[in-house]
């Protein structure tokens, strides 16, 4: 057996380092991630499990979710379970409620969960908008205040919302999601500057696309550049570490600049690129379909 390669050597040592600082930002301290059933949530939890972690798991699906926490443990966590309905402002009072009186002080809040829909403007009905500020917007909102009183009394905590890059730069065909995300940001950032300074870090994250199965229903999104759930947890685990206010690529902060200072090259740019971009795709998808039936192809 030959020698591994440099990029396997760097790629092992980057992947200890992130094991040893996540281990060191978690310890002594109770994380709960809601989402944590599929998806990032389920991949960062189970980074959080190699790192030690004592942990709240939460999620619709009571199945799922004792599974993860069964593979948790396995892995060296510490894992409880709440089988719970995220677009229910009264049910997320009520879990705060039973994880403080249960559990004890969150010192780590990684609000997670969310839902999408893909569909234009003109076919949207407002059942659209509501279903997903309930879980985008309004859950996270209920929860995090219901744990907030205890972090400001214990003069520490952390809270990571999971954004998306669409609130920097628009999504066409993402109204009902991009809004209740906009939401989000904006109560979150309100918060940050409300806290400052009473030892409760504020951090928003806005992730690009991700392979999870959210986009299952969107064929074409097979062809699109994405990030796999292991790096998009990652993001996770280093905003954990580092506490950040903001964590976004930097070619969706000079977007949301030019659209600062020139709104209407941006508005430009998306006119005439958002359907070439997505003709190119589809292109991209039938070669990528030609090739599984024959991989000559």
């Amino acid at each position: 057996m030959g020698k591994p390669s440099l990029r396997s050597r760097w790629e092992a040592r980057a992947a200890r380092k992130y094991r040893a600082r996540l281990r060191h930002a978690l310890q002594g301290r109770r994380i709960l991630i809601t989402g944590a059933s599929s998806g990032i949530g389920r991949a960062f939890a189970l980074q959080a499990a190699e790192a030690g972690a004592d942990a709240i798991l939460v999620a619709r699906r009571e199945e799922e979710l004792e599974r993860i926490a069964a593979e948790f443990e396995r892995l060296g966590g510490t894992a409880r379970v709440y089988a719970t309905d995220l677009s229910d402002s009264a049910v997320c009072q009520r879990l705060a409620e039973t994880v403080l009186r249960k559990d004890g002080t969150v010192d780590i809040l990684v609000n997670n969960a969310g839902r999408s829909i893909r569909r234009p403007i003109v076919d949207c009905k407002p059942e659209d908008f509501e279903r997903l500020m309930a879980v985008n917007y309004q859950g996270p909102l209920a929860l995090t205040l219901g744990l907030l009183p205890a972090m400001l009394a214990q003069g520490r905590g952390h809270i990571v919302q999971i954004s998306t890059i669409g609130v920097q730069t628009g999504a066409p065909n993402f109204a009902a999601y991009v809004a209740a995300k906009a939401a989000s940001d904006h109560w979150v950032r309100t918060l940050r500057l409300e806290l400052g300074g009473r030892g409760i870090d504020v951090t928003t994250m806005q992730v690009p696309l991700v392979r999870t199965p959210m986009l299952a229903p969107t064929r074409i999104y097979e062809a699109f550049p994405a990030l796999g759930v292991e790096r998009a947890a990652r993001r996770i685990g280093w905003a954990v570490v580092k506490r950040p206010v903001r964590v976004a690529p930097r070619w969706t902060t000079f977007l949301e600049v030019l659209h600062a200072v020139a709104p209407g090259l941006l508005q430009w740019v998306f006119t005439h690129g958002h359907e070439g971009f997505h003709r190119m795709m589809g292109r991209r998808l039938k070669r990528m379909d030609a090739r599984k039936r024959d991989p000559r192809a």
